[in-house]
């Protein structure tokens, strides 16, 4: 039974037994307790109609009564604009979303979600189709053509010259210098030690004394071949003791702290300080790096490099083999997916990065929540409307017709004790001897 019927019936209840406790008050009109039951039962029967015409004038006219009656028919457009008023604004309010966005961890729930669909391998499979597919749309020679007019356009701001002297500086630091001397030295120590570097010492030795024969007297001459006779002159073995040496020179350049190779060092870095300083070096530099950029075969060297880059990125070495571009998106995912989970910094910047997007995207739609609701309620016709607001409040409202009973019943009691009890025996007979003596 619904509350409703309750308060019906409670409303029938009151009035049969009133008509009852009147009928035998009729009868016994001096039994105080049978007044009594029939003052309470007037009071709550008084308060019961009441309470039922106020509820009932909310959605209807009761009993045809027109003043001030059918109360959300009647201001229907008011009604309708304080509910999506109140849901706009109170009850969905944006200081509420808000906060209740805020408590949602979607950092958190995205990580989790994506480990276990795989992590980062999930992450690289999902987006090597979507980059592959952008690469194969690419066009080689409109990208050499773009990135070719980017470079002549910006070139005249690139200072190769300064950039030259911070990366010998950057290559100095890094230890970069040192490891093309050891390549230069071992590839020196490598060409010395071959047979043809010591027949080519041979030769120049013996142009050397060519030279100082043709250039010397018959003294010297003479001096010469008795030196040669006696074995004194042995373009041999001295071709042997110069290779050796030239072995062991180049041997201890590889040593890092050889003065010689920390000379050659120093002369190295000081000729590029010098070179940098040199303004002519910078007209040659700028004109060298415009003729380049100038130069079609740049654009088409460049075509190349994207067209064999993208070639090789997309196009697997073996069947079944992942390509370059799903390598690469691996390795780079797994670092990234790493770094990700264990950053929780960069992760309460993203949440809150997540929570201002979509509080923004609600403040700026926030009016379609009145909007909804306008709408909805407008399209209800008014029986609608009271059945809405009925199944919302009408339990309360029923209570309400309740409490009007007892409540009457309970005040018809207090009444009727203190007209019995209190007026007739004391106040009435001290009015009654009051009044006479006034006039």
């Amino acid at each position: 039974m619904n509350y409703h019927k309750k308060a019906n019936l409670t409303l029938a209840t009151v009035f049969i037994l009133f008509i009852g406790a009147a009928v035998i008050q009729h009868y016994n009109p001096n039994d105080l307790k049978i007044r009594l039951v029939n003052f309470v039962l007037e009071a709550a029967l008084v308060g019961g109609i009441a309470d039922w015409f106020a509820v009932t004038a909310i959605f209807q006219k009761p009993l045809g009564w027109g003043f001030h009656t059918a109360l959300i028919p009647r201001n229907r457009e008011k009604v309708i604009e304080a509910v999506a008023s109140m849901v706009q604004s109170e009850l969905l309010r944006m200081d509420l979303i808000r906060q209740k966005i805020e408590k949602v961890p979607f950092m958190d729930s995205f990580i989790k979600y994506l480990d276990r669909k795989g992590g980062s391998e999930y992450l690289a499979e999902k987006l090597a189709p979507y980059l592959q597919g952008y690469l194969e749309k690419q066009a080689p020679d409109q990208l050499a053509k773009k990135l070719s007019a980017y470079l002549q356009a910006n070139a005249q701001v690139w200072n190769l010259a300064v950039r030259l002297q911070a990366g010998s500086r950057w290559a100095l630091n890094k230890g970069y210098i040192d490891q093309g001397l050891d390549q230069i030295a071992e590839g020196l120590w490598d060409k010395a030690s071959q047979v043809e570097t010591r027949q080519i010492i041979v030769k120049y030795l013996e142009k050397i004394k060519q030279e100082k024969v043709s250039n010397g007297g018959a003294i010297f001459r003479t001096l010469l071949g008795f030196v040669e006779m006696s074995d004194g002159l042995n373009l041999d073995e001295a071709a042997d003791a110069l290779q050796v040496e030239l072995l062991l020179t180049l041997s201890r350049l590889k040593d890092h702290n050889n003065p010689l190779r920390l000379s050659l060092k120093d002369k190295l870095m000081e000729e590029i300080e010098l070179l940098i300083k040199d303004p002519e070096f910078f007209t040659w530099v700028d004109t060298w790096k415009e003729s380049v950029l100038a130069d079609p075969l740049t654009e088409r060297f460049i075509e190349t490099v994207i067209s064999t880059a993208i070639k090789s990125a997309i196009t697997p070495s073996k069947t079944m083999e992942p390509t370059v571009l799903e390598h690469l998106l691996k390795h780079y995912m797994a670092k990234i997916w790493h770094n990700l989970k264990n950053d929780q910094a960069f992760c309460q910047e993203a949440n809150s990065f997540f929570v201002d997007i979509l509080c923004r995207v609600i403040y700026n739609e926030h009016h379609v929540i009145g909007n909804m609701v306008r709408e909805t309620l407008a399209e209800y016709t008014d029986q609608d409307l009271n059945q809405f607001v009925q199944d919302k409040a009408g339990n309360d409202l029923q209570w309400i017709r309740i409490n009007g009973s007892m409540i009457g019943g309970f005040v018809g009691l207090i009444l009727f004790l203190f007209l019995e009890f209190i007026y007739n025996p004391f106040v009435m007979p001290a009015l009654m001897n009051y009044i006479p003596q006034i006039y």
